[in-house]
């Protein structure tokens, strides 16, 4: 039980370092190929960084844990990934990164909440349950999460959750 949930948190932290790590590249090409081919990377550098930052404000992500609220800085960075469709939400080192599959009736493949109040959150294969729903850009997902508490490493921890968030 312990090697799942291990390994899910480790595939959510992954995902949201390489989604942190290349989100200014899938940002600035489909800012280049909607513009001119004559505008210079610096012009897409500043469209793809306006898009990013304007994702929370307009967006309205909000997540919920355990019944509390959760403040998640930083912006949204959504990408299609073999079939997939990734979301990161904040930063690499506190950020909230989700695995799903493509299409209008999404099933959850890993969810990673990193960090709350000591205990280190996830779903995947084996550890906590999820679903999410789809309407355009807007994803809904919700389930149980478990974790490890490094005070009590021998009882896994359950803490319900939900993530409202908009896709750039």
């Amino acid at each position: 039980m312990k090697r799942g949930v291990l390994v899910a948190v480790g595939g959510a932290a992954i995902v949201v370092a390489g989604l942190a790590g290349c989100s200014s590249g899938d940002k600035s090409s489909p800012s280049s190929s909607a513009s001119s081919s004559s505008e210079s990377s610096s012009a897409a550098s500043s469209s793809a960084s306006a898009s990013a930052s304007a994702a929370p404000s307009g967006g309205g992500t909000k997540v919920t844990i355990d019944g509390q609220d959760q403040n998640v800085a930083g912006s949204v960075v959504c990408a299609a990934v073999g079939g997939n469709q990734s979301i990161a939400i904040g930063d690499a080192g506190t950020g909230i990164a989700v695995l799903l599959s493509e299409g209008d009736s999404p099933t959850v493949t890993s969810v990673g909440l990193g960090n709350v109040n000591g205990v280190t959150l996830a779903v995947g294969p084996g550890a906590g349950d999820a679903t999410a729903t789809k309407d355009g850009k807007n994803y809904t997902i919700k389930g149980n999460a478990t974790g490890i508490d490094m005070a009590n490493p021998m009882t896994p921890v359950n803490k319900p959750f939900e993530i409202t968030v908009t896709c750039p």
